[in-house]
Parts: C-alpha cells; structure tokens; sequence
C-alpha cells in the first residue's frame, strides 16, 4: 500500500475500570469491538486493527481476521509510538483515529473529518468541545503524528490521554465541524464503567447497531430515562482525564 488514507481503531483488553471490555456482549453475540469495527467500515477508508504486543491482546488478531481488516501490534503504554509504528508499516497519509471503547462513533462525521484533514491541510483535527461525547476522537497527518511522536518516543511512557502531548507538539490545528444535532453535551457514549456497558446494552435493544449518529441522538432525546442510567459517570470520566493530564505535567 502506498501513502494511503485509514481508519485506525485503538484497543487492548488492559482496562481497569471495565477489565475486557472490547470482548463484552452487548445484543446478541455481538462484542463491543464488533460494533465498533462494523460502524468504522461505513467510512469506507480501510481499517486497521491497531492493538498492543501484550499476550491479553491477542485474541485481536482472529477478531480481525474474522472481519476482513488489517491487523497491527505495537506499544502497550505509548499509544502514540503504536499509532507512528502503524503509519510506517502501511504507509499511511492521512489517518482517522478510532477509540475502541465508542460503540456509537459517527462515520459521518469521521467522513468529513477526514476530507476537512486534507482540504485543510492541518496536522489534526479536534472534536469540539460540544460534540457529543464518544462520536469522534481525532483525524491526523502522517506529518502530525511524526511531530507527536518526537516529543514521547519512550515505549513505557503512559500516553492513554494525548491532549497534552497534542498541545506540546504545536500541531496545526482545526477543530470538526459539525451539525446540530451533533452538538449535545448531555449524552455519553463511550465505554469505561458498569454503567456504560448497561446503556448500550439498552439503546442497541432498540436501534440497529449501524444506525447514524443523527438518529441516535434523536432517539436519545425522546428516551431521557436510557441516557441517564450512564451519564453520572461523565463526571467521574473528566476527571480521571484531568487527573492523568496533571500527573503527567508534575513527572
């Protein structure tokens, strides 16, 4: 492959608040990392698998395998350095990044961001702060990994929160635009806690686990009760961010 465009997808079973999440059911036989993958597909950009080396990992091979997409192993710590590594071995232009904890990421909008990327001609681009937690992470050059990269190339330097190390590579930076109904600061879709597991669990009971990220937001706002059984631990979310952002400053 050559100087080609990606959907990265970051996962590895090393969580401690939800221990093996990615591997968890959540309708039917589908595993969180199921729905994640079958929703990165609809960008239409091909997909990688991007894990750790960390034996707990590799069960993410045979998943890959399983539906038909690249595969790569890197840093278990350096999140940034496994992403680099990836670019070079596919030779990779322009990149959007995939948590593999959002079980409702918005290809939409990863379909603009990624076009925004190149016709802007940024290192990165952000999610605004109003997005809709878990709908979008970031979408980023090969040149702006590679400034990243620079400033933390240790393999056991803990970059699970990169806003720092984004803010201290002085990245060329546009943040996402977005719709609407795509701004919406009361709803949490993203998988770190009990709590989050539950709510999927309930919202994919009642919608297709392919549906846009405008019908779920719309579904959402018609149904208070399934966004509240998750979104006390907002909170708990943010400041665990913070708390890591600071620790990393005091090091």
């Amino acid at each position: 492959m050559v100087n080609i465009n990606a959907t990265i997808i970051t996962v590895r079973n090393s969580s401690s608040r939800l221990p093996n999440k990615p591997l968890l059911k959540i309708k039917n036989n589908l595993r969180s990392i199921d729905i994640v993958i079958e929703r990165a597909k609809q960008i239409g950009l091909p997909v990688i698998l991007a894990t750790s080396t960390s034996t707990n990992d590799d069960i993410f091979e045979s998943i890959s395998k399983e539906h038909k997409i690249n595969f790569f192993r890197g840093s278990l710590l350096n999140k940034i350095k496994r992403w680099y590594d990836c670019f070079l071995k596919f030779d990779i232009e322009n990149a959007l990044l995939v948590d593999g904890d959002d079980l409702c990421y918005s290809y939409e909008i990863g379909k603009r961001a990624i076009n925004q990327l190149i016709s802007t001609n940024c290192d990165i681009i952000l999610p605004s702060s109003q997005i809709v937690t878990g709908f979008f992470t970031y979408a980023i050059s090969k040149t702006g990994i590679s400034k990243i990269y620079k400033i933390v190339q240790n393999e056991n330097t803990n970059t699970d929160v990169i806003t720092l190390f984004i803010e201290k590579a002085n990245l060329t930076k546009s943040s996402i635009e977005l719709n609407k109904i795509e701004c919406n600061q009361n709803i949490r879709l993203t998988l770190d806690y009990d709590e989050d597991l539950q709510f999927f669990r309930k919202l994919y009971s009642h919608l297709d686990t392919l549906e846009n990220g405008s019908n779920i937001v719309n579904f959402l706002s018609k149904n208070k009760e399934i966004v509240q059984i998750n979104f006390n631990k907002q909170k708990d979310f943010l400041t665990n961010q913070s708390k890591f952002n600071e620790d990393m400053l005091n090091e």
